[in-house]
């Protein structure tokens, strides 16, 4: 397969194992400066950060409620590594390292893991009943449905945002090895868009997989 090259290449160790290092390398770099330099008039960084963690703040609150608090750190923790790591995939000689199944899919198995046992604590044996369906002479059936449904989950959170990061960085190496520098520039542009954009609808969703497992019975009847 047509592969841009890669500027850190170590022996023996996955390249995306290495890329995810890279991200994490930064992150807590960038977290360490900004954290040692808070200011009451934040500059472009630190607002940047603060953004984010408002934003998420926000819709825990608007979509889980009260409650969706104590799942800030994880979300927010969630939306700053994916996207630092789709941006990766934008700088010349990096890749990302949603760009490969294995990130996405761990990623989709800790929010569906979490989702659940939290659904599990909180509503105990009841919880079951999302499985069962409205009527018990339906359950047999209903069982197999929602069960296919809830695994399907993880499968189409992790798919989604490895397929649209991968694809997009082969359509960018493609066109710089057929095409003049200015269409690739143009896209690389259009790229960066959608690490954003694709970092948000995974982190959405997890808030959203974790707010159907926390509902009640009363709010599905309604």
């Amino acid at each position: 397969m047509l592969k841009a090259p890669i500027l850190i290449n170590i022996p023996g160790i996955h390249i995306y194992w290495t890329m995810t290092v890279i991200v994490m390398i930064i992150i807590l770099s960038v977290a360490f400066i900004v954290g040692k330099s808070m200011k009451v008039v934040p500059g472009a960084v630190q607002s940047f950060f603060e953004l984010i963690i408002i934003m998420t703040e926000y819709f825990l609150r608007e979509i889980i409620g009260d409650e969706g608090a104590m799942y800030l750190p994880l979300i927010a923790s969630f939306a700053i590594f994916i996207l630092f790591s789709n941006l990766l995939g934008s700088i010349p000689g990096f890749t990302s390292p949603t760009a490969t199944i294995d990130t996405t899919a761990t990623l989709a198995l800790i929010v569906f893991v979490l989702s659940h046992f939290m659904g599990a604590k909180k509503h105990g044996f009841k919880y079951l009943k999302k499985f069962l369906g409205p009527l018990i002479v339906l359950a047999p059936i209903m069982i197999i449905i929602e069960v296919m449904s809830a695994l399907s989950r993880p499968f189409s959170h992790a798919l989604r945002l490895f397929a649209n990061i991968f694809a997009e960085e082969f359509m960018v190496t493609v066109l710089l090895f057929l095409l003049p520098w200015v269409v690739p520039a143009i896209m690389m542009y259009m790229q960066i868009f959608t690490d954003f954009m694709q970092a948000f609808v995974f982190y959405l969703l997890a808030i959203i997989y974790i707010a159907l497992s926390l509902e009640s019975e009363e709010m599905e009847e309604v």
